[in-house]
């Protein structure tokens, strides 16, 4: 490594904005949220997977614009997958809004240097965007947790019909706000 590219570092991060640290913590956060999601509800701690994901969330909370973010997406959900047998257990919304909330972060820390500040409008307009879509997912578990506990036939249409009708109401809101915000 030569010492411009090392000096080059070191002026980013000696110029890294507050906010860029605050979205910086929250996408180191966020994943091991998810892995405590999977850990509350079958009561053991994976710790090999605990250290992938959190290399894997600091190496993408350093170079937010990679692909590191996907991996550990994909890490902690085979991991659900793997181990927890269960659909209307309140962890699963939990570990999906913390995988939500990792990849919108993420995704907004990408967008802007590391200098930079996130402008106000943005950072609304995002939180807005990110906390619809875990209203979804949460509206889409209770949902399919009611239609589990019915027990009768015809649970798969149900579900596909709750599913088009929350997917058609977000398009909606979605096509509200990029219409206001122009």
């Amino acid at each position: 490594m030569n010492s411009a590219k090392l000096q080059g570092w070191i002026d980013e991060l000696h110029g890294t904005s507050r906010q860029q640290w605050w979205l910086r913590l929250v996408t180191v956060l966020a994943p091991l949220g998810a892995l405590f999601a999977v850990t509350a509800e079958v009561g053991t701690w994976w710790p090999f997977g605990l250290v992938v994901v959190t290399v894997l969330a600091c190496a993408s909370a350093i170079q937010p614009d990679s692909h590191t973010a996907l991996v550990a997406i994909a890490v902690c959900a085979a991991h659900w997958l793997i181990t927890v047998d269960r659909v209307d257990t309140p962890w699963l919304p939990a570990a999906s809004v913390c995988l939500l909330a990792y990849h919108a972060v993420n995704a907004l820390a990408a967008t802007f240097p590391t200098g930079g500040k996130v402008p106000t409008a943005t950072l609304v307009r995002w939180l807005r965007r990110t906390m619809f879509g875990a209203s979804v997912t949460v509206g889409m578990w209770l949902l399919v947790v009611l239609l589990d506990r019915r027990d009768a036939p015809g649970n798969g249409l149900l579900t596909a019909l709750a599913l088009a009708i929350l997917a058609g109401s977000m398009f909606v809101i979605r096509a509200r706000s990029v219409h206001a915000s122009r």
